[in-house]
């Protein structure tokens, strides 16, 4: 019989065994996610505006997903903006009371375990107080996000969440490094191994470029699906700064255990309610969101009716992606994970179309692997996608699709789709409606 954190963190598992023999036990990889332990540092300084704190809750809640032993070394400032899930209005207790609602056995702590860490991360230019094997300080400007390895410079922006949220991710993956090098013995190629999860020293992720506009004008929109992709992208929407907006979100299931382990909004006090009265219940003032209890089919449901100019996919099944893209939306947002992997794409008017990209289904055996950062990302990056869409801004054709394996932030890789002739949902004997 599984233990209740086992059934948590099931994905995460499965995920891992992807990199190691097939003999290893459960016990192994459990033990190397537990005893990984991090502080998470800084001061009231750098601290104290709404996109560090972004930063520090998007840090803690990832890492604890995965398992680890998170120590919150940090004045216990009050909250500049709102954090969904959590609840309060002071940094640490906020964290704390939450960490006692997520994965079974696995909280957070104050201060700095009483030996060695296995990193240490500074917010800004906050000193480090604490010992770990490794220290990096991290930051974020609006659409950008930092890890370094050397002295840093105090907290750069103060309330645009995008670039804090990446940086947030950026710390949580270079904690799971720490976990799967304990598990180097058990590697399958020593080589390959290595290269995909040795720390990173200096890395930058942008997701948009300096000076893309801003807006936290959502308007009317769409979610197919309330998974993690959805999770992770309602999870950035809901810290815009006065953010307004009303989202339909399609979604016929529960939570359950499994979902724990990455979906970002979701409380272990929030098990088996539906999916998207869990979502709604967690959105600020001035973003509402309507749940669709329904599973979407195609064409045109009598729940939904006509779909909203704006519709986004977080969808695992790839199918639901091609029946949405065949019903033509102004512009259509589509988040995806592969294993390791966390990508995003924007499909409009005579560009390559979501069954371009995805042309071929993928039939798995039991649950998808995956882990708590790589949805995270995805749900990010396809939430920045539909941000400077609102914002007027005509992203460019060579940043259409984005590809992003989290363990070398530094190799973010962008395209255009290309589209194929033989497409069944734009080809050139189908169109595609004009926006």
């Amino acid at each position: 019989m599984i233990s209740p954190l086992q059934e948590s963190l099931d994905r995460t598992l499965r995920l891992m065994r992807d990199n190691l023999v097939d003999d290893i036990g459960d016990t192994e990889l459990l033990a190397a996610l537990t005893d990984t332990e991090v502080v998470l540092a800084g001061n009231a300084h750098n601290l104290s505006t709404h996109a560090a704190q972004c930063t520090y809750i998007a840090a803690a809640l990832l890492m604890a997903r995965s398992g680890h032993r998170v120590y919150l070394a940090a004045p216990d400032v009050r909250l500049r903006g709102t954090q969904p899930p959590l609840q309060g209005d002071r940094l640490v207790s906020a964290v704390m009371k939450a960490g006692v609602d997520l994965l079974p056995g696995v909280g957070f702590a104050t201060g700095a375990p009483r030996k060695t860490a296995a990193i240490c991360v500074c917010f800004g230019d906050s000193p480090q107080r604490y010992e770990a094997r490794r220290v990096v300080s991290v930051n974020a400007s609006a659409w950008s996000a930092e890890l370094n390895s050397a002295s840093a410079q105090p907290w750069i922006e103060s309330d645009w969440p995008c670039g804090a949220l990446a940086a947030g991710a950026m710390v949580a993956v270079e904690a799971f490094k720490a976990a799967m090098l304990r598990l180097r013995p058990f590697a399958r190629d020593d080589i390959q191994f290595e290269a995909q999860f040795s720390y990173s020293e200096d890395a930058r992720v942008e997701l948009a470029p300096t000076g893309t506009p801003r807006t936290s004008a959502l308007g009317a929109f769409d979610f197919i699906s309330g998974g993690a992709i959805a999770n992770s992208t309602l999870f950035t929407l809901a810290r815009l700064p006065q953010v307004t907006g009303h989202v339909r979100v399609v979604e016929p299931e529960r939570s359950d255990p499994s979902n724990l382990n990455r979906y970002m909004l979701l409380l272990r006090s929030a098990i088996e309610q539906p999916k998207g009265l869990m979502l709604g219940s967690l959105m600020p003032q001035g973003l509402e969101l309507e749940a669709i209890p329904a599973r979407y089919e195609g064409g045109r449901m009598p729940q939904l009716g006509s779909f909203a100019p704006a519709v986004l996919v977080g969808a695992d099944d790839i199918p639901v992606r091609w029946k949405v893209q065949a019903e033509n939306p102004a512009w259509l947002g589509v988040g995806a994970t592969s294993h390791w992997n966390a990508m995003a794409s924007y499909h409009a008017a005579r560009l390559g179309c979501a069954h371009c990209l995805h042309p071929r289904d993928e039939v798995t055996d039991g649950p998808l692997p995956t882990a708590a950062f790589v949805s995270f990302f995805a749900g990010l990056m396809l939430a920045c996608y539909f941000l400077r869409m609102r914002a007027g801004e005509s992203v460019p054709v060579m940043e259409q699709y984005t590809y992003l394996m989290p363990f070398r932030p530094e190799g973010i890789w962008r395209s255009p789709v290309a589209r194929r002739a033989n497409c069944p949902t734009c080809g050139p004997n189908v169109g595609i409606r004009a926006a």
